[in-house]
């Protein structure tokens, strides 16, 4: 249902001041703030009219409103301008400490921290999914001694490196000869399938070929088995210094709600077809049952392929405009970070 302008300013007030506040607002709080050039009797007609329509709300015996969850949608898609401000806010998040992890593990880890820190919510990362990873390409180094590095790129992004001894000394020349056959043995196969390609190559190849097939079977094991490791949440206690979680009961039920990783998964997965940021308020939120809840969601790429998703959790009384631009700008940075180790791994 559209609204006309005045009673689509009056919503945008409703919202920003109960954002800001926390407390039902009436209509002497918006005469106070807001020149509308109406009288309070009628600031009062226009709230009674849009809760009857459902955007507001007025708890218990409060004379005051608050948004519902239709209120908060409407407020997003309709009234609130994420280009506004945007320069200020970013300028804000480059003057942030940022990401600079080198493992991938501690890289998810981090950012996790980084979306909880510049959002003031709980920050949500799902790692790149391996059981949908590809081969993408092998190097072996050849350095001291018979020590030889291992570089294992996946088609989605993740670089595993590893250092073995090797029972007899070989060359680099032959090092490069063996990753040119394994490329284009493995070239676009899914890891369970190079993994069955290795066995069945090791028990025809001689003797130092075998084991650098074995080290590299491990390396592509390594990656498989961080599986169980895919989501990542920080800054979930910051959560608790909301209003909204001060009932002990809904706090349990938070933390039940982010122990439950898999129900997680299931609403960030929704998010990966689909382009740019997505905001999921409250009862939109179908495998995240938790009362007065947003999630502000957006994909980060390795390369040109989307590899994973982000998000941030916290009170439908959030700071959408902030979190938006938060989720956004933590997406390009992993996905720049992510593209140049990629890069690396083919590089070398």
């Amino acid at each position: 249902m559209d609204l006309d302008d005045r009673n689509k300013k009056v919503l945008q007030a409703v919202i920003d001041s109960y954002i800001a506040s926390g407390s039902p607002i009436g209509s002497t709080v918006l005469v106070k703030r807001f020149d509308f050039g109406v009288s309070s009797a009628t600031l009062r007609n226009i709230m009674a009219d849009l809760e009857e329509m459902g955007y507001l709300t007025h708890p218990h015996t409060s004379a005051g409103r608050i948004p519902t969850d239709l209120g908060y949608r409407y407020y997003i898609d309709s009234l609130i301008s994420v280009e506004n401000d945007s320069e200020d806010i970013e300028e804000h998040l480059q003057q942030a400490p940022q990401l600079h992890g080198d493992d991938l593990q501690e890289l998810m880890e981090e950012a996790s921290r980084f979306l909880a820190t510049l959002s003031h919510c709980a920050g949500v990362i799902v790692a790149p999914s391996e059981s949908e990873a590809a081969y993408r390409h092998i190097e072996f180094v050849r350095l001291r001694g018979r020590q030889v590095l291992i570089i294992f790129v996946t088609s989605n992004g993740i670089v595993q490196n590893k250092l073995i001894d090797i029972d007899e000394s070989i060359r680099q020349q032959d090092l490069n000869g063996f990753s040119a056959y394994l490329d284009e043995e493995l070239e676009h196969r899914s890891l369970a399938e190079v993994r069955q390609q290795l066995i069945d190559k090791m028990k025809e190849e001689k003797l130092v070929f075998m084991q650098l097939m074995d080290e590299t079977y491990r390396a592509s094991q390594d990656v498989q088995e961080r599986e169980n490791e895919k989501v990542y949440i920080g800054g979930a206690s910051q959560m608790l210094e909301s209003p909204e979680f001060a009932n002990v009961e809904k706090m349990r039920a938070l933390f039940k709600a982010f122990e439950d990783k898999y129900k997680l998964l299931k609403l960030l997965d929704r998010s990966v077809s689909a382009q740019g940021i997505k905001v999921f308020i409250g009862s939109e939120n179908p495998y995240f049952e938790m009362q007065g809840c947003s999630m502000v969601v957006g994909n980060y790429n390795a390369g040109s392929n989307v590899v994973g998703t982000l998000g941030v959790i916290g009170p439908t009384r959030m700071q959408y405009k902030q979190v938006i631009h938060v989720v956004d700008y933590t997406a390009k940075l992993l996905t720049k970070l992510l593209g140049e180790r990629f890069q690396r791994g083919l590089d070398r």
